[in-house]
């Protein structure tokens, strides 16, 4: 067997690219390693923590709940405190995932022979998007324009305290604000859009790698043919999930505090979010479960087939001929009996996506809820709605 990409261009998903390149410049992150808790501490105090000074400076930092003051603004804890903090940190939960992913894919034998060359071009051009100065340019177009909307917000009535400074000309956003929308917000969203770009490009190589020819078999003692690591990918964004879940949450929680979301509205909502990231999660693996449910039929079938033949066999040693179709010529070779095959086909599931894996992320998920839930129903109410969404 060739040697492994992966043991010559691991697939190091977290890495490349002008930001990437950036911080590698102000030695935020290092070419062993991406050194993720002093750069998410660092991206939090810019973010948050300049923030909150400004608002200190300025009297906002605190206040009564229904002012919303920065520190008990929900907003602003969910996306410059934990969802920047939490972004940050899952980059290497991801990375290193994914690369053990694309390695197993190779060192598990799964590809065949002239597989191996166009498997080879589909990583090195994953990697190339992964690059790509274009795309976290449009990341950070988008997060511009993200910003530009906060504005909008921060001028309505309901804006919290800590983003207005009253004057004589009226008000305007302190500068506690100003550096949200110029820094804080931006960095958010462009942390967002850089991590669901580099989603992409990994779900982008997982369909190119299911159309190659495989040697899947399905008495594979993992029961998805050999491919059950590769469902195992969501686990790896637990952190992510749990950032982005972060952020909803706290939007609700807005609606709650204003009285313009009702307490039944919260389980709807966090059932509307699971099936997103069910489908967030379970989109990039569609082509690998094609590949299996046709495994499945081909080898139903053949086993099927191949049963007949032994069968028959059996009767003819059995009985001295077969019962239907007498003219069959006995064969000297004996048969092997196929019911391993067709019995591990049964079984073969095409959903890589299996309930180990579909519970973290879905904890993940709802974790932020409950919280919000929590001011709106006692636990015993809350406890059946969670219950029901995992599917406990």
């Amino acid at each position: 067997m060739a040697k492994a990409p992966s043991d010559n261009q691991p697939f190091l998903i977290a890495r490349g690219g002008p930001f990437y390149d950036l911080q590698l410049k102000a030695k935020l992150v290092h070419t062993t390693g991406l050194n993720p808790l002093v750069r998410a501490v660092t991206f939090v105090a810019v973010a948050w923590g300049i923030p909150f000074v400004l608002s200190l400076a300025a009297g906002t930092a605190f206040g009564p709940l229904e002012a919303r003051p920065f520190l008990l603004d929900p907003g602003a804890w969910a996306r410059f405190f934990l969802a920047i903090g939490l972004l940050v940190l899952a980059e290497t939960q991801i990375e290193e995932h994914l690369r053990e992913g694309v390695r197993q894919l190779f060192d598990g034998r799964l590809l065949a022979a002239g597989s191996l060359a166009p498997a080879r071009a589909a990583v090195a051009k994953a990697l190339n998007r992964r690059n790509s100065s274009l795309a976290e340019l449009v990341c950070l177009l988008l997060a511009v324009f993200a910003s530009w909307y906060f504005v909008t917000i921060m001028r309505s009535d309901a804006s919290p305290s800590w983003t207005v400074s009253i004057n004589d000309a009226g008000n305007s956003p302190s500068p506690a604000a100003w550096w949200s929308i110029i820094v804080s917000n931006t960095l958010f969203w462009f942390l967002v859009g850089r991590a669901l770009w580099r989603h992409i490009i990994w779900s982008l190589l997982l369909g190119t790698l299911s159309r190659l020819e495989t040697r899947l078999v399905a008495t594979h003692p993992d029961g998805h043919a050999g491919l059950g690591f590769v469902g195992k990918y969501p686990n790896a964004y637990v952190l992510f999930t749990v950032a982005v879940s972060c952020v909803i949450s706290a939007a609700v929680t807005h609606q709650v505090l204003h009285g313009t979301f009702t307490a039944s509205a919260i389980g709807t909502v966090m059932g509307i979010w699971l099936i997103l990231i069910y489908a967030y999660f379970g989109i990039p693996l569609a082509g690998f479960m094609r590949l299996l449910t046709v495994l499945k039929r081909r080898t139903l079938l053949a086993a099927a087939a191949r049963g007949t033949e032994y069968q028959r066999q059996a009767e003819r040693n059995t009985l001295g001929e077969n019962v239907f179709a007498t003219e069959d010529k006995a064969s000297d070779d004996d048969i092997p009996d196929p019911g391993k095959f067709y019995e591990a086909a049964k079984k073969l599931s095409p959903m890589l996506v299996t309930r180990a894996t579909l519970v973290p992320v879905s904890a993940a998920a709802l974790l932020p809820f409950v919280a919000v839930g929590l001011t709106q129903l006692p636990l015993k109410e809350l406890t059946p709605i969670l219950k029901h969404l995992l599917v406990l």
